[in-house]
C-alpha cells in the first residue's frame, strides 16, 4: 500500500542496537540531523516499511505480532557488523551494515510473515545517519566521517532481540509495539 490517507500509520521490523556503542553513533546523528535523531533510534530495518490503515495502536497489529511470536524459537542471535560511510542520493548518510547469511535469513522469515518490502530484492542493509540534509551538508558530512573510524573501522552490534515499531501520523517518533526475542544458541 504505498498511497497514504488521514489516520494511516506504518510499521517495520528493525535491529536495535544497545549500549555504548549506540550511544556513540547517536552523538554523530545528533551531531548531523538532531531531527532524524530523535524520531527513532539508531537500527537497521530488516523488513519494512509497510503503510496499514487504521488508527497507530498495538491492537491492529495484534495478527501480526501473533504471527511473528513462532520466530523467536527459530531464528538466532547474530551480530550486526557496521562500518563504512555511504550514501543514498544527495540528502541521506548511512552506516554501511556486512550482508551476511544469517541478516538474510533473517530478513527472508520476517518477509514470509509480513510480505514483500518497498525494498524487494534490492535491498541494502544500513543504518541511517541523517536524512535531511542538502547536498552541501552531505557533502561535508561525508567528508568528516569519511577519514574517521566509522569509515575505516568494523564494529560488532550483538543482535537478541527484533522490534516491531509503530508511527502513526500525529506521532513525534517510531515507539515499539512487540519486541521478538531470538532463540539462544
Amino acid at each position: 500500500m504505498s498511497a497514504q490517507t488521514a489516520g494511516d500509520y506504518r510499521i517495520f521490523v528493525g535491529a536495535f542496537p544497545i549500549g555504548e556503542l549506540t550511544a556513540q553513533i547517536q552523538a554523530v546523528r545528533v551531531q548531523y540531523d538532531a531531527k532524524t535523531a530523535y524520531i527513532t533510534a539508531p537500527h537497521v530495518t530488516l523488513a519494512g516499511t509497510y503503510w496499514r490503515h487504521g488508527p497507530a495502536t498495538a491492537a491492529n497489529e495484534a495478527d501480526l505480532i501473533e504471527r511473528l511470536r513462532p520466530l523467536s524459537s527459530h531464528l538466532p542471535p547474530f551480530d550486526l557488523i557496521l562500518g563504512g560511510i555511504h550514501t543514498f542520493g544527495e540528502r541521506v548518510v548511512y552506516l554501511g551494515v556486512q550482508t551476511t547469511p544469517t541478516l538474510l535469513d533473517t530478513r527472508r522469515a520476517l518477509l514470509a510473515m509480513m510480505g514483500m518490502d518497498k525494498h524487494g530484492q534490492q535491498f541494502t542493509p544500513h543504518l541511517t545517519l541523517a536524512m535531511r540534509l542538502n547536498l552541501h551538508d552531505t557533502e561535508r558530512m561525508v567528508a568528516d566521517l569519511r577519514g574517521s573510524v566509522w569509515e575505516n573501522g568494523r564494529f560488532p552490534a550483538p543482535m537478541g532481540t527484533l522490534h516491531l515499531v509503530q508511527r502513526g501520523p500525529a506521532d513525534p517518533a517510531w515507539r515499539t509495539i512487540a519486541v521478538i526475542p531470538l532463540a539462544a544458541d
